[in-house]
């Protein structure tokens, strides 16, 4: 299981919260206009006056597989087009092979990612995946694509260029490479199974799934 770690100062200012809580004495609220109990990283908060969620983060060692979902669902098993009752894993795992390296004289033959580098970018490698297409599929996740938005020819080769990642990364290391031009929602880095898990959705669609965001210091 991965280290999970919290902003310093998050137990005084929790501590803060639950003594100003405390030391309210605001009427009694109907049981309909009572705040919910707020769940934090294993810590109870009731009442409204948090001023913020604070996120648990938690690093990976090992970025040479890289996860991203077809939407922010972690369990849901998608069809598997033309194969009738057959399904797949809600995600596609991605990476960068090392160039020349030769699987039969692997050192570590049990490693399944033998032979793959470490993903630098985590957004821009599955930001890639979307471009081409790979992880649209009709009735899983096309409510994600704008109305109007133009998705290319199925099949079409990629010729749109100078496209950029949401942090304004070229899409590609090679500028002679083209996209494709298809969605690409806004992606978050979260870890799911001590694995890089790019979701789409906001920063927060990691707390909302329960788990940690990624760790990229």
């Amino acid at each position: 299981m991965s280290e999970v770690t919290y902003p310093k100062d998050t137990e005084n200012r929790v501590q803060n919260l639950l003594v100003q809580e405390a030391r309210r004495k605001a009427k009694p609220a109907p049981r309909w206009r009572k705040p919910a109990l707020l769940t934090v990283a294993g810590l109870a908060l009731a009442g409204t006056t948090a001023a913020g969620v604070y996120v648990a983060l938690a690093p990976v060692e090992d970025k040479r597989d890289i996860r991203c979902y077809y939407r922010a669902d972690l369990t849901t098993r998608p069809p598997v087009v033309g194969v009738p009752g057959e399904t797949k894993n809600p995600y596609i795992t991605t990476g960068t092979f090392i160039t020349g390296f030769d699987a039969k004289s692997n050192p570590n033959p049990d490693d399944k990612n033998a032979g793959m580098q470490q993903t630098a970018d985590p957004i821009n490698q599955c930001s890639r995946v979307w471009d081409m297409g790979n992880m649209l599929q009709t009735g899983v996740n096309d409510d994600l694509i704008p109305e109007g938005f133009v998705s290319p020819t199925p099949g079409a080769m990629p010729t749109v260029e100078g496209v950029r990642d949401q942090n304004g990364e070229p899409l590609f290391p090679d500028p002679a490479i083209r996209a494709s031009g298809n969605y690409i929602p806004f992606l978050t880095a979260c870890v799911v199974d001590n694995t890089v898990a790019v979701i789409p959705g906001p920063a927060e669609v990691c707390a909302r799934l329960g788990i940690p965001t990624l760790d990229q210091k």
